[in-house]
Formats: C-alpha cells, structure tokens, sequence
C-alpha cells in the first residue's frame, strides 16, 4: 500500500529558520512530559532524510494522543505550528493543529533512514562520525583577563540587557516567541494602550482586574492582572513607557476580548516582576506607529478594530445609560468626526472619558485600536484597549488640520453612521419587510439592522411571560419548586417570591409582507404602557382584562428598528426579528423622507 509521500528537506528548512507550509512528516515517537501537573508531549519527526526531536504538541491536540489517534510512525501535516529559540539557539517547533494523513497502526515502521539534525541543519552529535580531536593545549589566562562569553550565551537583544543584582544579564526575549514551554525570561516592550480597572460580581464572588497591551520589533501580547496583581501593578504600568515584564504565565489567547495577533495571552502572578526600562534600553524598543483607516473604509472593517483619526464636528451633550447586565448608570457621549475621505462617522464614549472629553475648537482625536460596529450603520466605540489621544504632533494631525480650516468642515459630506433612534430618518437603513425577505437579511455572518413603517395585526397571548430571578441583577427563569418557593440556577439561590419578565410575539405588516418578531421587555412595556410585573398581575387576577392589555395596540402603526439574524432551532435554519427601538408615526417627518426619495429617484 501507498502512503502521502513526506515532504522532503522540511526538516532542514526548519532547522533553517524556514518555515514550509503544510509539511508532511512521520511521526516517529512520542515522549510524554508532565510539568506542575500538566501534561505535555514532544514528538520526534522525521521527512524520511532528517528528523529532529524538539517539537512539542499544544495542550489542546492531547486527547489525539489519548485516543491513540496520534501514535508512532503516524504520518501527520502540520497546518499550524510556531518555531522559536530557546536558551539562545535550541530551536522548540510548536505544533497548534495538525491533520492525521495514515495512522500509525496503518504504516507500520519508519520511513527511510533520517538522520538527526539541529539548528542549522547540522548533524547532530549523536549521529555524526567521531574523529579524534587533537589535545589542546590551554593557554595561560592573564589574571586581568575573563573569559568571554559563548555564542550561545548570548541573550536576544545582544548584551543591552538589564542585569540582575548578582550581575547576571537577564534574557530578554521576543514577543513573537513566547510559548508557555519556556521558562526564565523576560520581554523588553512598550505599552501601546491600557484599560481601565474593572470589578466583576458573580456566584463564585467579586474581583477586579486590568489589561494593558505591550508591543516590541517582533509583535505585540496583551496581559492581564487580577486581584491583588491588579492593585500593585495598576499605577506602574503607563502609556508609550517601555517595561521590562517576567515571571508571567501564558495562555492561548481569547480573541473574543483580544485584538493582537499572537497565539497566547500573558496574565501576571504573586511572582510576576514588572518594572520600567532605563531610557538607554528604551532606545531599544521603537515606537508604534498608527495604521490609520480612512473613514469611508471602515464599513470593511465591522466587527474588528481599527486605528482612526478625525476632526471633531459636531459634540452631543453627555447623558447617561443603564447597563442592564451590571444594573449600573454609566456616562455616555456621542460626536461626529471627519477626514479627507468626506466621510463622517459617529463615535461613542464611555464612563470617565466620556465625562472629560472636550470637543470644543473642533480638535483632531486620534484612536488606537477603537472598535468599528455595525450598529446604526457605521460606528465607532471605545473598549478596555482602546487609547484615544488629542492633537497628536503627527503629519497625519498636522495635514487634517489643515485641511479642515481650509474648508474640509464646510464641505459635504458622506455619513456613514446614522442615528439610533427610528423616527422618520433619512439615513437609516429603510426597508420593506419583502425586501427583508427577497435580499436575504440577516443570513450573513453579522445582523441586519433595518427600518420600516410597520403596523401591529396581532400579539400571541401565550408565553407573553415567564417567572424570573427577582434579584436586580438577574432575569434567569428561575424553577416552580411547587412548594412556595423558587429557585435561581445561575444565583444559586431559593428565594419565595419571584418577578414576571415579558416577551411579545408580534404579528406585523406594512404595505408589502408581513412578519413575526419578538419584543423583549424595555420595548415591550413601552409599547403596552404598563410593566412586566403589571401585566403578570393582570394575567393572575383577571384573564379578560390581561387579553385587553395586549388588544390595544393591535391595528396601531410605528416606525420600528429591527434586528435580523439568522438562527438554527431544531436543525432548521430560520430568521429572528426582533425589535430593537420603535417610535410613534410622525406623518410631517415621513412624508420629508417620502419627498427625499422621490428627488434621489428622479436624480437617477
């Protein structure tokens, strides 16, 4: 029987500093290694010419192992995998995913004869001939005289080091080459943002923490602190100041809450050492540049993050929110920003920093890593890792500046965000609900936001409402224990009252389709004028009265702001709608954006 030829010279590639794509390799053992209780494997792959002994296979490809899917002689390709140089030049290959091409019990033996090599694709010692060495003799050492040190000895960054107290030179690494198979190092890098301190409260207790991202020549990491962690690194830990960090453990990285590239996320311990760079070892660690993107290109951008600078226009007055999932106000601040692209685009602060910000005299602000949504258009907002700097001195400042005084703020231009609210607004995204339907809304990746005009035919009695969790924070249905009492899975509580929470199904239609869509509660109990608990009541007393509730607004018309997603429910794919604002018919308003259409139209 035939096997996937191996990909021939990979291995020396690889000794090379190379790195092929998808190689083809035997697997030729598997040695278990366990470390603090963890355990790990380091595998011996060969192309059939050469092998080497120094890949380690990540935590999460374990259970291939366990399940005897990866065993000797398994012919695998490595479709993701790190190579790194640890203790100056021993090279660790980390393999993150791999394919299994022919099981081990399937091939059998070893392909070929590979002889082992090493870093540089020289032969090992084990493997090569022995010749004899002529006896040398050693020279006489001066006692003014030290012995220099190896090659090998030779940390990453040459010897601009810091040095311990002993004196000792402290190896610096890379960012792009920390894996969590090392040990004893230490990243020379600058703070390119960091987040606010955050307190959390759930079941298992409270706590807070802060993140913060660094950044050298090689790539950038994001860290985290906790707890105590947290308080006593807080204060050090500064904006553009180059920090030398160690004694950190690190964990594959979660994308949901981490906008850098690298395959692992840092998180500080009791014996984490952080400190600041002497400004001769700054030098060392260049500045970040920004990679701004011109407004009219962040709609490319939805749903990642993206540097952005712009002249402030037009500043809204503070107000504040109910973050519902934390049952806490915060501040909350919108304005307008522009570019040469004549492409506008609404930004949304938060907290203190919407409380600070002074948009007055129109300054140029500039964002690092400011989060691009979808949500009413185009917007931008800030997160934990977002920096937001003002009249930077930067060309990039200098040239926006310009071109706004020169009458960039008067010109006309392209908004590509458009008000939260519905009402009769022209640059919301207006549809039909058959237009909905006929352009395949919400079956993308993302949710479609869309507006229409839409009146109420009928609201489902049944299931308009569940018991819930009567703690603030909490609306999880808690659990009839049919002894007067009810329990809370998610608070882990038992408590004898409980709070109605409703969701309406609704039976709309305008002048083309119709459709159901679910309200959730805040819409809910505008739209009904009366709240969850109110209506439970009614429910409980008197049935008759409770149909009434939901009758009155059949047959009654608004404009409504939906959103579309595609959802599976029972291996059957199927569109949710859902509202997410709704506003009253104002017939002055509609009919301007009626006229708006009927010119735009005859322009085409």
């Amino acid at each position: 029987m035939g096997f996937t030829p191996l990909s021939e010279g990979a291995v020396e590639k690889l000794t090379n500093g190379q790195k092929p794509d998808n190689p083809i390799l035997q697997c030729v053992a598997i040695k278990k290694l366990e470390n603090d209780g963890k355990l790990r494997h380091r595998l011996l792959l060969s192309d059939g010419m050469n092998s080497f002994g120094t890949t380690m296979l990540a935590t999460q490809l374990n259970p291939l192992v366990a399940s005897d899917k990866l065993n000797p002689f398994s012919i695998i390709k490595m479709t993701k995998y790190q190579c790194t140089k640890v203790h100056g030049d021993k090279l660790v290959v980390i393999c993150i995913a791999l394919d299994i091409v022919h099981c081990g019990n399937e091939v059998g033996k070893r392909i070929g004869d590979p002889v082992p090599v090493g870093v540089g694709g020289q032969v090992t010692q084990a493997s090569a001939p022995q010749k004899a060495a002529p006896k040398s003799v050693p020279k006489p050492m001066n006692n003014m005289q030290s012995p220099k040190p190896s090659a090998k000895a030779q940390a990453f960054g040459g010897n601009s080091g810091p040095t311990t107290p002993g004196g000792s030179a402290t190896r610096v690494v890379a960012i792009e080459g920390l894996t969590p198979y090392q040990n004893r190092w230490t990243i020379r890098a600058r703070v390119t943002n960091k987040g606010q301190m955050k307190e959390w409260s759930n079941s298992r207790g409270t706590g807070k923490l802060f993140s913060f991202t660094v950044c050298d020549q090689s790539g950038s990491i994001r860290v985290t602190a906790f707890n105590e962690e947290a308080t006593r690194f807080y204060n050090m830990v500064e904006t553009d100041k180059v920090m030398l960090v160690s004694n950190a453990s690190l964990k594959p990285a979660n994308q949901q809450y981490n906008n850098t590239n690298h395959d692992y996320e840092m998180t500080l311990r009791r014996d984490s050492v952080v400190s600041l760079c002497e400004e001769s070892e700054s030098k060392l660690v260049p500045e970040v540049p920004y990679q701004f993107v011109p407004i009219k290109d962040l709609p490319e951008k939805v749903g990642k993050f993206a540097d952005v600078v712009g002249v402030v226009k037009e500043v809204e007055e503070l107000s504040t929110v109910m973050i519902k999932s934390q049952q806490r106000e915060t501040s909350v601040r919108k304005f307008y920003m522009v570019d040469q692209s004549n492409a506008q685009i609404k930004v949304t602060l938060w907290g203190k920093q919407a409380e600070d910000f002074d948009g007055s005299d129109n300054p140029v602000v500039a964002f690092r890593s400011a989060k691009v949504s979808d949500y009413g258009g185009c917007t931008l907002s800030t997160t934990s890792v977002t920096t937001m700097s003002i009249n930077l001195d930067t060309p990039e400042v200098h040239a926006l500046k310009q071109w706004f005084s020169a009458g960039g703020g008067t010109q006309n231009v392209e908004s590509i965000s458009s008000d939260a609210g519905t009402g009769a607004n022209r640059s919301a995204n207006w549809k039909t609900l058959a237009q909905v339907k006929e352009e395949n809304l919400g079956m993308g990746e993302k949710p479609d936001y869309v507006t229409s005009k839409v009146t109420i035919l009928y609201v489902k009695k049944e299931n308009t409402l569940y018991q819930a969790c009567p703690s603030e924070q909490c609306n999880k249905k808690v659990i009839d224990l049919s002894n007067g009492q009810y329990r809370c899975e998610k608070c882990n509580t038992t408590t004898e009252n409980f709070k109605y929470r409703m969701i309406l199904n609704i039976h709309l239609a305008d002048d083309y389709d119709s459709q159901w869509v679910t309200c959730f509660p805040d819409k809910g109990e505008l739209l009904l004028g009366m709240t969850s608990q109110e209506l439970g009541e009614l429910k409980d007393s008197d049935e008759v009265a409770y149909e009434m509730a939901l009758r009155k607004i059949y047959f009654k018309s608004y404009f409504m702001k939906f959103r579309c997603k595609s959802e599976r429910f029972n291996d059957e794919q199927r569109l949710r709608v859902s509202v997410v604002d709704l506003s009253p018919i104002s017939f002055t308003d509609y009919n301007k954006k009626l006229m708006a259409d009927l010119q735009q139209l005859v322009q085409e």
